[in-house]
């Protein structure tokens, strides 16, 4: 009987931490405004990120896809989503998350449109487009391409997203605590019943 509340107690745990939102990422905030994040944790790794005005060449130091901290699709989609989760959220910092005007380089109050490169071809650079609206069900990532001489300063609601590698260790997502704990649990449960099954009984 106890085992069996054991397992409950550990799919309830589980339930739970799944449940739970991302961690969010420190917010690095100037003057009221978001200027990056520290800790964004993308596919297990952290990262630092800063919302940058410009050309694609003066905000990465060059405008080649070896410039970009994401080469894929894939991986700069993960990236946007992160940000959508993570950073732009309101807090005591700030209203992030229903004010996009509050992002470095945004002063739309309808969208801010944080562009995430992962290749360059023919001078056009090939980007994720993490759309923060002020309703939070309507945030969404998005690809898109703009002219690599084309700088953001001169566009209302765009900014790029530079990303590099932190040096603070990426901390796991409730997902995955949960799947630990939910396996510690469940081991356990099943040595506990082992013992009990192997106890020698006479008659």
């Amino acid at each position: 009987m106890k085992s069996i509340k054991s397992l409950y107690a550990a799919a309830a745990l589980a339930s739970a931490l799944v449940a739970m939102p991302a961690f969010a990422a420190t917010p690095i905030v100037t003057g009221g405004k978001l200027m990056g994040a520290t800790g964004v944790s993308i596919g297990g790794a952290s990262y630092d990120v800063a919302f940058l005005d410009g050309t694609c060449s003066s905000v990465f130091g060059g405008c080649t896809t070896n410039n970009f901290t994401f080469k894929t699709l894939s991986s700069a989609f993960a990236a946007g989503n992160a940000l959508l989760s993570q950073v732009f959220i309101n807090s005591s910092a700030g209203a992030f998350d229903t004010r996009p005007n509050l992002t470095n380089g945004c002063s739309n109050l309808v969208a801010c449109n944080v562009l995430i490169p992962f290749a360059q071809t023919g001078g056009i650079v090939l980007f994720k487009d993490a759309v923060n609206t002020p309703l939070t069900s309507v945030d969404f990532t998005v690809p898109g391409m703009i002219g690599a001489n084309t700088s953001t300063k001169s566009l209302s609601s765009f900014v790029y997203a530079k990303f590099t590698p932190s040096m603070t260790a990426a901390v796991p997502e409730p997902g995955t605590w949960a799947m630990m704990l939910a396996g510690f649990g469940l081991m356990g449960a099943a040595l506990r019943y082992r013992k009990r099954s192997t106890k020698l009984r006479f008659a």
